[in-house]
């Protein structure tokens, strides 16, 4: 432990939608570590929830106040004066080690790290010249960029090794992959469904760029009886299908429900009680093709088959640990007969969920990935 060592978490967001950071704070926090989260109030409209509570007490939060009313392209355009403010901010104060989440909040970190020769971690959610989609000579040029900062890191966390092969190769000798896993102080009941339908849920960000094939299962589900979708999840500035889905929803009432968004913990609840889980990500997006994200491991964490589309990071981990059906999302009767065949086979269905909820306890828990987190800051420290 390292009671006395001071902690800089950068992100560009406030903790009400954010469940990787909550955990880190939480992480550090329990093993004797002053936290400190920068962070930045974009002045979006309020969140009904809160994943602040998760994180625990024992942290200050600093909000930089710079309200964004014009979407993407405000944010692009106001983020100079954010790393104008991280900048300053970190020259001016003390502290022992920083960690920025994504490029967007590291390269003034990076930067003050060494001109005070400071350790700073890198956390890369997910590739950022990928998210954004640019085109590729763009892209290109932008990578080459981050590239410099990641060599320049003191350590970099990705949230998938196959964002290695993304970029092609990082230039650091010190990488550590910590997934996205869930945690959950309530107790969940893994055993015991009593669904009248069989249940598949879905809860995550209902934007078009993340291209989830959600018409797909809609299709799928049509002709099928006994069989209902249930979708949780918030819209952001890249475009929303929220509409879509509540069209669906008058067009098959008894099969399709949007609850809007919930809290994470209610997400694993809901996971929990469902009968299976789906994620069907289009893979020529390169952030879901090399990201497994979070779905995964939430279906694994409560002992639920997840359906998968092929040729994603998900998929890898599906056909690895068997805790799932794999199918080409472009294929609705492939989907239909995926879903019919879960619905009619309980033994197989439950074997794929026991499969998962071994391989999370083996290889995927928040306790593992709490356990490289604190090894990589000690070390860092250490030195």
């Amino acid at each position: 432990m390292n009671p006395s060592k001071r902690v800089i978490l950068i992100r560009g967001g406030l903790l009400d939608r954010e469940t990787r950071v909550t955990k880190i704070i939480k992480s550090l926090s329990d093993h004797g570590y002053e936290v400190i989260l920068l962070c930045w109030d974009q002045g979006y409209c309020p969140s009904p929830r809160s994943e602040r509570s998760e994180a625990g007490t024992l942290y200050k939060e600093i909000q930089f106040k710079l309200k964004n009313k014009w979407g993407f392209s405000g944010y692009v355009i106001l983020h100079s004066i954010w790393w104008i403010y991280v900048f300053f901010w970190l020259i001016v104060n003390d502290w022992d080690i920083a960690h920025g989440v994504q490029i967007t909040c590291s390269v003034p970190a990076i930067i003050a790290g060494k001109i005070k020769r400071k350790p700073v971690i890198y956390d890369i959610l997910d590739v950022y010249e990928d998210s954004i989609s640019p085109p590729r000579i763009i892209r290109d040029k932008l990578l080459a960029i981050d590239k410099l900062f990641m060599r320049m890191s003191s350590a970099i966390v990705l949230a998938d090794e196959g964002e290695i092969e993304e970029v092609g190769g990082i230039p650091n000798s010190r990488v550590v992959t910590i997934y996205d896993s869930p945690f959950t102080t309530k107790k969940l009941d893994l055993f015991h469904r009593s669904n009248k339908d069989f249940i598949l849920f879905f809860a995550g960000i209902l934007s078009k760029k993340k291209s989830l094939n959600l018409d797909k299962i809609f299709r799928a589900i049509e002709p099928l009886d006994g069989v209902k979708v249930i979708i949780a999840g918030y819209s952001d500035f890249f475009g929303s299908i929220i509409e879509e889905i509540k069209d669906w929803e008058m067009k098959l009432p008894n099969k399709i429900q949007f609850i809007g968004e919930i809290s994470h913990a209610e997400v694993l609840e809901r996971s929990a009680k469902a009968d299976a889980l789906f994620v069907l990500r289009d893979s020529q997006v390169l952030v879901n093709k090399y990201i497994c994200g979070s779905k995964i491991l939430e279906s694994m964490m409560c002992g639920r088959p997840i359906i998968v589309n092929k040729g994603t990071s998900t998929a890898r981990i599906v056909e690895k640990q068997n805790c799932g059906v794999i199918v080409d999302a472009n294929n609705v009767e492939e989907i239909r007969n995926a879903i019919s065949k879960l619905k009619a086979d309980r033994f197989f269905c439950d074997q794929l969920g026991n499969n998962g909820r071994i391989a999370y306890e083996r290889f995927y828990s928040w306790d593992i990935m709490k356990d490289r987190l604190i090894s990589l800051y000690n070390n860092l420290l250490d030195q």
